[in-house]
């Protein structure tokens, strides 16, 4: 549930990506908007299997420390989501939606590639990684594709409400509030592996 939840955060943080598959939806259609949001979400996979498998490996060599493993990896998520929140209100990112667009050709590659480059993802996959891959009898695949539906079901929902609701979207405080409701459930599931 934890794995499903930390996907689900993933999907609702409205950065470039997220504005960009509302664009899409908005200017081309439902279908790119769709493409955009499968795209996103197989990124979040290939970074899931990643980061889990590599987490696996790294800390079976640093077995004699799997204490603090997880109270490190929580700090992680918390800073990351702390740092969000922080610059979600200075960035004016949020009030730029028009600013992330794409033509309307090759959608699906597009935000793959876009979504593998932002080092962001890597820095909270990591943090996560650490804490799912302390706990006992962790299966990389399985926590990768739950990522992946989690976040494959935000991004779609994106790209519907995309383009069914581009009046509501549009407006800055409502991505501000997603960008907030993400940073904030990271933080609870840092918080919840300390306490």
């Amino acid at each position: 549930m934890q794995t499903f939840i930390f996907g689900l955060t993933l999907g609702l943080s409205i950065g470039p990506i997220a504005i960009l598959i509302l664009n899409q939806s908005i200017n081309c259609g439902f279908k790119n908007g769709a493409l955009c949001g499968l795209g996103a979400a197989t990124a979040d996979l290939t970074y899931a299997i990643i980061t889990f498998t590599f987490g696996s490996v790294l800390l079976s060599l640093l077995n004699n420390h799997m204490d603090i493993i997880p109270v490190v990896s929580a700090l992680i998520l918390i800073i990351f989501g702390l740092w969000m929140i922080y610059t979600t209100f200075r960035k004016k990112e949020h009030k730029e939606a028009g600013k992330y667009s794409l033509t309307c050709k090759f959608p699906l590659i597009t935000t793959y590639g876009l979504t593998i480059a932002n080092p962001l993802t890597i820095i909270v996959f990591s943090g996560f990684a650490g804490i799912l891959t302390a706990q006992e009898n962790s299966n990389v695949l399985i926590h990768a594709l739950v990522i992946f539906l989690a976040s494959l079901s935000i991004q779609m929902l994106i790209a519907l409400a995309g383009s069914k609701l581009s009046g509501f979207f549009s407006k800055p405080v409502t991505l501000l509030y997603f960008n907030v409701v993400s940073a904030l459930g990271i933080i609870v599931i840092g918080v919840s592996q300390i306490f």
